[in-house]
C-alpha cells in the first residue's frame, strides 16, 4: 500500500513533485540518510552518498542501492524530484525497485558534487503508516 501517489507514466517530475510541498534542505543534511520504498513495512533501498548536478542541470542524489547497512550495494543517481523528505529518512516516489535495478551505476564524470552548505528543495510526505 502506497501512502504517496507516485508521477504518473510520462509526467514531468518538477512538475508533479511541485505538489509536495518543497522545503529547503542543506545538502549535507543529507548524506548517509537511508532511503526507503514507500511501503508501509519500509524497506531499506540503500543510503545517500552525495548529492550531484548533473551534466544537463539536474540535481540528483546519489545512493548506495542494494546496500545493507551502508554497505555493498551500487551507485545511482536518482532525480531529487522523484525522493521526498520522510523525518530523518527519504522516499523514493516516482520509481519502484525493478525500475532502479535498470537504472546505470553512476558515473561522476560531468558531475559536479554539491557541497555540504549548498540548499535544495524537495518535497515531504507523510508516513505511509
Amino acid at each position: 500500500m502506497q501512502a504517496q501517489e507516485p508521477a504518473p507514466a510520462g509526467a514531468d517530475l518538477a512538475t508533479f513533485a511541485a505538489r509536495r510541498f518543497p522545503q529547503p534542505v542543506r545538502v549535507g543534511d543529507l548524506i548517509n540518510r537511508r532511503v526507503l520504498q514507500p511501503l508501509e513495512s519500509r524497506p531499506v533501498l540503500g543510503h545517500v552518498v552525495r548529492v550531484i548536478r548533473a551534466k544537463d542541470g539536474a540535481v540528483e542524489i546519489v545512493i548506495r542501492y542494494g546496500s545493507l547497512f551502508g554497505l555493498g550495494g551500487r551507485p545511482i543517481a536518482v532525480p531529487v524530484n522523484a525522493m521526498v523528505l520522510l523525518g530523518d529518512e527519504l522516499e523514493i516516489l516516482d520509481f519502484t525497485p525493478e525500475q532502479l535495478n535498470t537504472f546505470p551505476s553512476f558515473d561522476a564524470a560531468g558531475t559536479v558534487t554539491m557541497a555540504a552548505n549548498d540548499q535544495l528543495l524537495m518535497g515531504l510526505a507523510h508516513p505511509s503508516h
